[in-house]
C-alpha cells in the first residue's frame, strides 16, 4: 500500500510540485488527502483534533480552490482545525478567501545561481572560506546513492550528522526538515566535503520538479571539521547546479525574519508578539544565526506563510509544535535536560 501511495505522490510531484518543500510529502510519517475530482494531494500530520498541511498543496494552479473547498469540506464536519505550514504568498492569498487566517512567518533565502558572486565586500566571508579549503586540499564530491550504495560512506556521513545533532543540543526536527536517508527516497543527492579522504561536512538537496529547481535541506558538519567546510559545500554546489541550468536554490526559511518590515494591518498585534517573544523563542531555534548565516549567500528572499481555519487556536499551535518537534514542548524540555548532562 505504502509503495502504491508513493509511487502516485512521486508521479503529482513532478507535475505540481513547485514549493521548496514539496519533496517532503512523500514522508513515510505524513497522510494523504486526495479526491476523484481534481488530481494531485494534500500532505499533512494530525494531532489534537488538527490537521496540519505542510507546504502549498501539490495540485494543478487551477485546481487549488476546488480542492480547498473539498479539504475544508472533509475536516471541518468532523470539528477539526487546520493549518498549512509554509506555504507561499500566492496561496496564502487563496487561503484567505476562503476564511482562513492568514500569518506572515518569514522569508526563504533562494540562491539563483546567475546571480550569485562571491565577490566584493557581502562575498569575502565565503571567498576566504573557499580559499582556506583550496589551500588546505579539501575537495567537494557528489554522493549518488541511487547509482551505487557506499555503505561505509554512509556510515561516516551518519556519524558527521550525530556529532552535529549531540552538539546543537536540540532534538531533531521533522515534518518540515528532512533526515539523512539513503533507503526511501531515490532523488535526494549528497555533497560530500573531505579532507585527507576523511569525510568532514555534507549537505543534501531535493529536487523540486515544477519549477526546475532544488531545496537545499541538511548541513552538517563533523566536530573536527576545519573552518568553512560548510561554506565551501555550498559554494561548491552552487557551481554544480548552475552547469545544469538550475533556475533556483532554496536554502531554508528564516522562521520571523522581516517582522518589523511586514506591513499588514490586520496582522498587528500578531507581528507585535512575535517581535516581543522573539527572544525566548531563539531558545527553541536558532532564528538569528540562521538568518545571518542565509543572508550572506541569498539573492532573493520569498515570503512564507502560516494559515489557520477557522481561526488561530491553542490546540492547533500544539498541533503544529508536535508536527515539527516530535514530542511537542514536553519533548524540547526533556531533551534540553537531557543535553545538558551529555
Amino acid at each position: 500500500m505504502r509503495n502504491k501511495q508513493y509511487n502516485n505522490c512521486i508521479s503529482d510531484l513532478k507535475k505540481y510540485g513547485n514549493s521548496s518543500l514539496s519533496y517532503l510529502t512523500l514522508s513515510k510519517k505524513l497522510s494523504v488527502f486526495r479526491s476523484k475530482k481534481w488530481n494531485g494531494y494534500f500532505a499533512y500530520k494530525e494531532f489534537f483534533n488538527s490537521v496540519i498541511i505542510l507546504g502549498n498543496p501539490v495540485v494543478p494552479k487551477e485546481s487549488i480552490k476546488e480542492a480547498v473547498d473539498d479539504l475544508l469540506k472533509t475536516f471541518s464536519k468532523n470539528k477539526k482545525h487546520l493549518g498549512f505550514f509554509l506555504c507561499s504568498e500566492e496561496v496564502a492569498n487563496i487561503l484567505k478567501k476562503k476564511g482562513f487566517k492568514t500569518y506572515f512567518f518569514g522569508k526563504e533565502a533562494v540562491i539563483n545561481p546567475k546571480k550569485f558572486n562571491i565577490s566584493g565586500k557581502k562575498g569575502w566571508s565565503i571567498r576566504s572560506s573557499v580559499n582556506y579549503a583550496r589551500r588546505n586540499k579539501m575537495i567537494v564530491e557528489e554522493y549518488k546513492c541511487s547509482k551505487k550504495r557506499n555503505l561505509k560512506l554512509e556510515d561516516e556521513i551518519n556519524e558527521i550528522s550525530n556529532e552535529w545533532r549531540i552538539r546543537k543540543k536540540n532534538p531533531e526536527l521533522d515534518f518540515a526538515f528532512g533526515h539523512v536517508n539513503f533507503n526511501d527516497y531515490k532523488n535526494i543527492r549528497y555533497f560530500i566535503c573531505k579532507q585527507k579522504r576523511k569525510v568532514v561536512g555534507f549537505i543534501n538537496i531535493y529536487p523540486i520538479y515544477r519549477i526546475n529547481s532544488y531545496y537545499l535541506d541538511l548541513t552538517r558538519h563533523g566536530n573536527n571539521s576545519p573552518r568553512g567546510t560548510i561554506d565551501f559545500l555550498y559554494y561548491e554546489c552552487i557551481k554544480k547546479l548552475e552547469q545544469e541550468g538550475i533556475e533556483k536554490i532554496y536554502i531554508g526559511l528564516s522562521p520571523l525574519s522581516f517582522l518589523k518590515s511586514y506591513n499588514n494591518e490586520h496582522n498587528q498585534n500578531y507581528i507585535k508578539i512575535m517581535i516581543i517573544f522573539h527572544p525566548l523563542l531563539e531558545l527553541i531555534y536558532p532564528f538569528k544565526s540562521e538568518f545571518f548565516y542565509k543572508k550572506k549567500f541569498a539573492t532573493d528572499w520569498e515570503s512564507n506563510y502560516v494559515c489557520f481555519y477557522p481561526r488561530i487556536s491553542i490546540r492547533t499551535l500544539f498541533s503544529l509544535l508536535h508536527s515539527v518537534y516530535e514530542g511537542g514542548f514536553a519533548g524540547i524540555f526533556i531533551y534540553k535536560i537531557k543535553s545538558f548532562f551529555k
